[in-house]
């Protein structure tokens, strides 16, 4: 019937354009518009806590602080003298090997940075480009 499907797409793309619009309910834009009022007229309490007010955030933030710091300071055992030798080995190793390369390391990380963000923007124009062809 269609040799090419080219034909095929072009008569299903102009049967389709033939079809009246989809229309929403009457009652669609009403409900909606409530909706975002009663979700906008929460209490702040409600709301996650980055919506809350500064000095609500603040003081939510005391109480939860000082029972860690309590929690962790009588928790503690005493520091076991293996410890305190690996903490020295660390920080032999770290000024012996790790901050005399930090420089190149960093380098290394921006230039893989710059290099990400080039190809993402190069495979969205490409994707965008393709979009816009359709």
């Amino acid at each position: 019937m269609y040799e090419d499907n080219d034909e095929l797409a072009a008569q299903v793309d102009r049967e389709l354009r033939r079809l009246p619009a989809p229309r929403a309910p009457h009652t669609l834009l009403p409900r909606v518009m409530a909706a975002a009022e009663a979700w906008a007229g929460r209490p702040w309490y409600t709301r996650a806590w980055f919506a809350w007010p500064a000095g609500w955030r603040v003081l939510s933030i005391l109480p939860v602080a000082l029972l860690v710091y309590v929690a962790w300071s009588w928790s503690l055992p005493p520091v076991p003298p293996t410890l305190v030798a690996a903490t020295d080995a660390t920080r032999v190793v770290w000024s012996a090997i790790i901050e005399p390369l930090l420089p190149y390391i960093l380098l290394v990380v921006l230039l893989m940075g710059v290099v990400c963000a080039a190809f993402g923007l190069a495979l969205n124009y490409v994707l965008l480009e393709r979009a816009e062809q359709r």
